[in-house]
């Protein structure tokens, strides 16, 4: 089985250790891997080698999916060329903005927050509650606040509007959403018809944001949960995502976000082994396909 991962080589990103990781828990699984960041040079005269990968996975940021940065291009071209993708390039997209996630959830009858764009609000959407404010682009909760009124919440979204006019990050639309008051969050790794176990991310008592690679619970994921991850997945058209679940103190579970670049634990083989042996059952499948189809 032959795997590419499509991943940026920037020095800032590299230190994270996602890549490595990737590429030693696809080996240990059997696979041959080869790393790309950009379109090669000879690839606009003589395009990818011809059946040369069984999949590909496209580990695009969401500022690179903003940017059209290199390696959106390399997955855009990949997947038009007939190269399996774990994460096809619409489900990178609409996992990349939360505006589009949750339209797309909403459309599929997913439990989650409400959510409002910030521009089209006239009027509180919840009276007397505190929201969240967030960008819906970026991940790592960045940016991410608690505010009380329309007021609170455009002086922060003016603050994010001069910081990109300075060159700084991309938010995108300006989000409100539910708060949800002292969850539990859960990450689990999931595909459309298998999850992973559960790794309950540490967050400290009152806290709007979570400690995220921090997990002091790691437990089976109970049915409803493992069904909730995978109609995330699956509504983004996703094959292989790190979803996040919110759980209310009364239990109800909803979704909060969908990643498709999604980084596990390094330090874990458990999270590496069942990341790979997902991502090789995809191919396994995809290949399945083809021959079919042949």
């Amino acid at each position: 089985m032959r795997v590419l991962l499509v991943i940026t080589d920037e020095d800032w990103y590299e230190d994270a250790g996602y890549a490595a990781a990737w590429v030693r828990a696809l080996e240990a699984e059997g696979a041959e891997v080869e790393r790309l960041a950009r379109v090669p040079a000879d690839w606009p005269v003589t395009g990818p080698p011809p059946r040369r990968y069984d999949l590909a996975i496209a580990h695009v940021l969401v500022e690179e999916v903003v940017g059209y940065a290199p390696t959106f291009a390399l997955a855009v071209l990949l997947e038009a060329a007939g190269v399996p993708l774990l994460n096809p390039v619409a489900s990178l997209v609409a996992s990349a903005d939360k505006l589009v996630t949750h339209a797309v959830w909403a459309a599929a009858g997913v439990p989650q927050p409400a959510a409002w764009d910030l521009a089209r609000v006239r009027e509180w959407p919840m009276p007397g509650r505190q929201m969240v404010l967030k960008p819906s682009l970026g991940d790592g909760a960045r940016y991410i606040e608690l505010v009380g009124d329309l007021d609170a919440a455009r002086a922060v979204e003016a603050g994010w509007r001069e910081h990109e006019a300075a060159g700084g990050h991309r938010r995108g639309t300006s989000l409100l959403q539910e708060w949800i008051a002292e969850p539990a969050c859960a990450r689990v790794f999931a595909t459309p018809t298998a999850t992973s176990l559960v790794y309950e991310k540490s967050r400290e008592e009152g806290a709007l944001v979570t400690h995220g690679t921090v997990y002091p619970r790691v437990y089976e994921a109970p049915p409803d949960m493992a069904q909730l991850a995978r109609r995330m997945v699956a509504s983004l058209g996703g094959g292989l995502m790190g979803v996040d679940v919110l759980v209310e103190p009364d239990g109800r579970l909803v979704a909060l976000e969908a990643n498709a670049p999604f980084g596990f634990d390094v330090t874990d083989p458990q999270q590496g082994r069942w990341v790979a042996r997902a991502a090789l059952a995809a191919a396994e499948r995809a290949a399945a396909a083809r021959a079919a189809a042949a």
